[in-house]
C-alpha cells in the first residue's frame, strides 16, 4: 500500500531551464570559458550541479559552482514556474493521505526557496537536496533515505521523476516508479528503463498513482 510520494523537481514538478542555463552561461563568461552548447547543458540537468561542470568546464568545478550560484539565486524564483497539473497533483495526492517528499539534486536551500515562492513547498513533509546524502541520483540513497525519513518501507512509496536517474534510483531502492515526460528524458529513453508507468501529463500520473495505491 502506497502511503508516500517523492518528487524529484526539475522537469517533473518546476522548470528551471531558463534559469539554469543562463547562470551557466553567466559563469562561463566570468571564468572566460567558451560556452557549451545550450542543448548540452538542458541535456545534462539531473546531474548535480558540480558534475554538470565536470563535464564542460576547464577550471574546477567548485569554483565553477561558487559563480553559477551566486548568479542563479538571483534569477531562480523569477525565472522558474509550475509545470501545468503540478499544484493540482501535490493537492490531490494530500488529500488522500499520501505524504509528500521532494529529492533533487538542486540543493535544498534553492528548492526550499523556489517552492516557496511557487506557493507549495508547504505540501513537503520530507526534502532533500545533494548536500543531504553522499551518493546522487542514480544511486538510491536519496529514495531510500527519503522512505526512511516518512516512516515507510521503499515499496510503500512512490518515486516521481522525469530521467532514467530517477528510474533508476527507485528501481535499486526497491520503491515503485512513475515518470513523466515533462522532463530532460524522451518517452522513448524512459520506456527502455521501464518504471511502473509513463505518462505525458502530472494530471494523468495522478490519476493512475491514486487508482493504484495498492
Amino acid at each position: 500500500m502506497i502511503k508516500a510520494a517523492v518528487f524529484d523537481l526539475d522537469g517533473t514538478l518546476i522548470d528551471s531551464t531558463d534559469a539554469i542555463v543562463e547562470s551557466f552561461m553567466h559563469t562561463f563568461d566570468v571564468l572566460e570559458m567558451p560556452r557549451p552548447p545550450r542543448d548540452a547543458v538542458v541535456k545534462s540537468i539531473g546531474f548535480t550541479l558540480e558534475q554538470q561542470f565536470e563535464q564542460f568546464a576547464t577550471i574546477d568545478a567548485n569554483e565553477c559552482a561558487r559563480v553559477y550560484r551566486e548568479y542563479y539565486a538571483t534569477v531562480c524564483c523569477e525565472k522558474t514556474f509550475l509545470l501545468p497539473g503540478a499544484a493540482e497533483s501535490l493537492r490531490r495526492f494530500a488529500d488522500a493521505g499520501i505524504t509528500l517528499g521532494f529529492a533533487s539534486s538542486k540543493r535544498r536551500h534553492f528548492c526550499e526557496v523556489i517552492l516557496e515562492h511557487l506557493g507549495v513547498l508547504d505540501y513537503f513533509a520530507t526534502r532533500l537536496g545533494p548536500e543531504d546524502i553522499t551518493h546522487p541520483k542514480p544511486h538510491p540513497e536519496a529514495v531510500a533515505r527519503s522512505a526512511e525519513m516518512q516512516g515507510v518501507t521503499p515499496r510503500e512509496l512512490y518515486f516521481i521523476g522525469d530521467t532514467s536517474f530517477d528510474v533508476l534510483a527507485a528501481r535499486a531502492a526497491g520503491a515503485r516508479c512513475l515518470c513523466v515526460t515533462t522532463g530532460y528524458n524522451t518517452r522513448a529513453e524512459l520506456e527502455a528503463l521501464q518504471p511502473e508507468a509513463i505518462f505525458d501529463t502530472l494530471n494523468d500520473l495522478t490519476d493512475y498513482g491514486l487508482a493504484h495505491l495498492a
